[in-house]
């Protein structure tokens, strides 16, 4: 019985994939000839990478060099695309270096998506699982998942976690545990706010009370520290449970 070269499924005898296989191989492909363009514009190091969202895209007045890590992209595919196109041709799919390609990428790319061989040629399996690896390289480079930061610690094994601004749940990498993001934010304060030898800058204040969903700016920190509110060291730093204090009772706040 023959099975598929990818997910393993029994196939026609005449198939290497299956209808599912071959549908993804198609839409992986027409996936990179649309993120060609976004690739090409990311190579001026200069330019904030905006990915599928064009909006993003800022450019900085300075000129930089180009980003070797898109130019190795974009040349890992223009290789990896025409190898293949000639594989589904039927030719040989390692040419000599003077051999000009028939067509530019963007039409390769095409033409291998509607190839009528794309799901019989005995290599669709292999190829099909280097044009996801590519497919995730080209979305990792136009989408950068957002840096996370320190959020506080696990409950569990007291390993510090780290989120994104736009995630709700966190995993803790040691123990394994799945913890909800804005819970983690309130114990973390609960601890700072109930230590009275924890001091931080009115930024640092402000940011701990903003992530627990507790609004309070740090210009009305400063403000308050200038007014006598608030007590600050030399160097500036309140006391995380003079702000909470003053939080709970705005009343005597003039």
């Amino acid at each position: 019985m023959n099975t598929c070269r990818h997910c393993h499924t029994s196939i026609d005898p005449d198939h290497t994939l299956c209808e599912t296989c071959e549908l993804r191989f198609c839409m992986l492909l027409l996936r990179l000839a649309c993120d060609l363009a976004p690739l090409r514009a990311a190579l001026d190091a200069t330019i904030h990478p905006g990915g599928h969202q064009p909006t993003r895209a800022k450019n900085a007045v300075p000129p930089t060099p180009i980003r070797l890590d898109v130019l190795d992209m974009l040349d890992i595919l223009d290789s990896t695309i025409y190898e293949l196109a000639r594989r589904l041709d039927g030719t040989d799919a390692h040419p000599d270096a003077t051999d000009t390609p028939p067509r530019d990428l963007h039409t390769t790319l095409l033409h291998c998506a509607g190839h009528p061989r794309l799901a019989t040629f005995p290599d669709a399996g292999l190829y099909l699982h280097v044009t996801e690896r590519l497919a995730r390289q080209a979305d990792m480079i136009l989408d950068p998942p957002t840096p996370g930061r320190e959020i506080g610690p696990c409950p569990t094994c007291a390993t510090m976690l780290t989120a994104g601004e736009r995630d709700q749940w966190v995993t803790c990498p040691t123990c394994g545990s799945v913890e909800r993001v804005r819970t983690v934010k309130m114990r973390r304060l609960e601890r700072l706010c109930f230590d009275e030898s924890k001091r931080g800058t009115p930024a640092m204040v402000a940011r701990a009370f903003m992530d627990a969903g507790i609004h309070v700016r740090r210009n009305t920190i400063s403000q308050w520290a200038r007014r006598g509110r608030l007590a600050a060291d030399d160097d500036g730093l309140v006391a995380y449970c003079d702000v909470y204090r003053l939080l709970r009772a705005p009343h005597e706040i003039v």
